[in-house]
């Protein structure tokens, strides 16, 4: 911990002079993308296709190919389909020339296709293979109505180019299983998809991000007509992105079929960096795998909301109902009762009537507060803040502070919850930052009258399982009170994971929204958004900023209360929680 400590502090001071600097010495890999239209239900063709493309990559100069997911059958395929011919089994003999050609050139290759296994199961399963052959198959596990659950832990493969690790499409959605990945030691994520629409790479970025890794998509292009449910569904995949991603986050490749006049199948190639200190351990310096608290993230492993076993939402919740909820993005000055009268200017003409009011991190002072003495809350301003939340009788209103530690010179960013008529309350940050070691407490919970709320600083909110425990504990509204924002992309692992670019922080909240519950988030960049989730899916949103600096929505919490997680095997939160 002192030694990635000593390498936190000195990527921070980087990223604010600058300098990030790029290692002369990482190690450098040529990958590819195969963006390819498989046939429905022709195996034959589709393998005949594969072994051309592969062959083509790897004389290229590929080390690492990546196919589409189903690239061996198309993606509107049956269980009987599977069993009838379709589905392939291990050692996988009709995908003999892609293994000798990943061993002739002492490559990777993961290939997509349907599975039969000996014991009768179907799956969704990518092959990898590697210089001796099959290295690896990784199933999925998020189901698609004809193959059974994956039952395989995700593990990550030892290259000369950094550690592998296989994820299939939409198991990327929510953050669980690269989080795991993430934990082993992966460098790089391969991810065959069939995945069409637009969104989805921003998901892909958050994900990257966050765990401080490459992410190597490779969609599939065309159209197909999807018969199995008694009525033609015609698929449009041209729209479906292939795309290289770093571990900021930033896309350094990305195409669509539609990009072309006439679209058609394409090799995309681009090239990874490792750093060396990285490649053979599982050693990740990303801020938000770094600094984890797996003490503070227990409600991942309880049984709500699960459907593999009987669906049971979590006690005790409040009534359904509506709350209005307001964000309020401006950014704080070094004049506290100026910051006061923007809140009160803001919450008058653009959020009257707000029960719930998230404020940016640090929105009313910067400076330092003695929380441990007595009469902290009758000084200004939080005396004015206070006078302010009961005249208004708002419900919560939701910022941050720097705390001093009693006994230390440590300044925490902790949580100041103003509720009227009541005290005002402040809980420390979770995770360690550059200036105080965190709570390690789990994360804030509050009932309101029509509504379970989760409450984060925008530092906590980095760690995806922060997210997935506040989901497990049965929240409608996550509040994210943010000071990690900045205006510039930062590079490097540490530097871009601890301080988010204004764009990267959107999508890492619309990213958060996808565990079903709303969200209201205000950064000190003046950067803010609303999402109502309308049970899966954003129904609205507002993106706040300079031009329109707050706004108001009345959410409902009936519309959250149906919840889709990810189950969990007990190697998983081994994994995720070290039980």
């Amino acid at each position: 911990m002192k030694r990635n400590r000593v390498v936190a502090v000195a990527c921070l001071v980087a990223a604010f002079l600058g300098v990030w600097p790029t290692s002369a010495s990482a190690v450098a890999v040529k990958v590819a993308l195969v963006h390819s239209n498989p046939e429905l239900g022709n195996a034959p063709a589709n393998v005949a296709t594969l072994n051309t493309l592969v062959a083509e990559a790897f004389a290229n100069g590929a080390k690492i190919i990546v196919t589409p997911e189903l690239a061996t059958t198309g993606f509107s395929i049956t269980q009987q389909q599977v069993i009838d011919g379709l589905g392939f089994t291990a050692p996988y003999p009709e995908l003999s020339q892609i293994r000798d050609l990943a061993i002739q050139h002492q490559g990777y290759v993961a290939v997509a296709i349907a599975e039969k296994t000996l014991d009768g199961k179907i799956y969704n399963t990518a092959v990898i293979f590697g210089p001796t052959g099959v290295v690896q198959t990784q199933q999925k596990r998020g189901l698609s109505g004809w193959h059974d659950r994956g039952v395989l832990p995700f593990d990550v493969i030892t290259t000369p180019y950094g550690e592998l690790a296989t994820m299939i499409c939409s198991d990327s959605y929510l953050p669980d299983w690269i989080r795991i990945a993430t934990l082993k030691g992966a460098d790089i994520v391969l991810l065959p998809s069939n995945w069409w629409g637009s969104g989805m790479e921003t998901i892909w970025q958050t994900r990257a991000r966050e765990n401080g890794v490459w992410f190597l998509a490779a969609n599939r292009w065309g159209t197909e007509v999807d018969t199995r449910y008694g009525f033609p569904y015609t698929y449009y995949m041209n729209d479906a992105p292939s795309a290289v991603i770093k571990p900021n986050g930033q896309i350094t490749l990305i195409h669509r079929a539609e990009d072309d006049a006439v679209p058609q199948t394409r090799i995309l190639y681009s090239t990874v960096n490792v750093e060396p200190s990285r490649i053979g351990t599982a050693f990740n310096p990303a801020y938000s795998v770094s600094q984890r608290r797996p003490e503070a993230y227990g409600e991942i492993a309880n049984n709500y909301y699960r459907r593999d076993i009987e669906y049971v939402e979590a006690p005790g919740l409040p009534p359904t109902g509506t709350t209005r909820v307001a964000t309020l993005a401006f950014r704080p000055v070094l004049n506290a009762q100026t910051n006061v009268q923007k809140i009160r200017q803001l919450y008058a003409t653009q959020a009257p009537g707000a029960e719930v009011v998230v404020l940016p991190g640090l929105g009313v002072s910067l400076a330092p507060v003695n929380t441990h003495t007595s009469g902290w809350r009758a000084a200004e301003p939080w005396l004015s803040l206070q006078q302010f939340v009961n005249e208004k009788s708002i419900s919560l209103l939701v910022t941050t502070i720097h705390e001093r530690v009693p006994g230390s010179p440590q300044l925490r960013e902790s949580l100041l919850l103003v509720r009227s008529g009541a005290q005002a309350q402040v809980k420390p940050q979770i995770h360690n930052s550059l200036t105080a070691l965190g709570s390690g407490a789990e994360p804030v919970v509050l009932d309101l009258p029509h509504s379970r709320v989760g409450i984060l600083t925008g530092r906590d909110a980095l760690f995806p399982e922060t997210g997935t425990h506040l989901a497990k504990s049965g929240i409608d509204l996550l509040l994210i009170s943010s000071s990690v924002g900045v205006n510039t992309v930062l590079e490097g692992s540490f530097a871009a994971s601890y301080l988010w670019d204004v764009a990267a922080l959107r999508n890492l909240w619309t990213t958060r929204n996808n565990e079903v519950f709303h969200v209201a988030a205000s950064d000190w960049t003046g950067n803010g958004v609303l999402i109502e989730n309308g049970g899966g899916y954003i129904s609205r949103m507002e993106e706040l900023d300079a031009s329109v600096p707050a706004g108001s929505l009345d959410l409902d919490s009936s519309f959250v209360r149906l919840k889709f997680l990810n189950s969990y095997y007990a190697f998983d939160l081994a994994s995720l929680l070290g039980n």
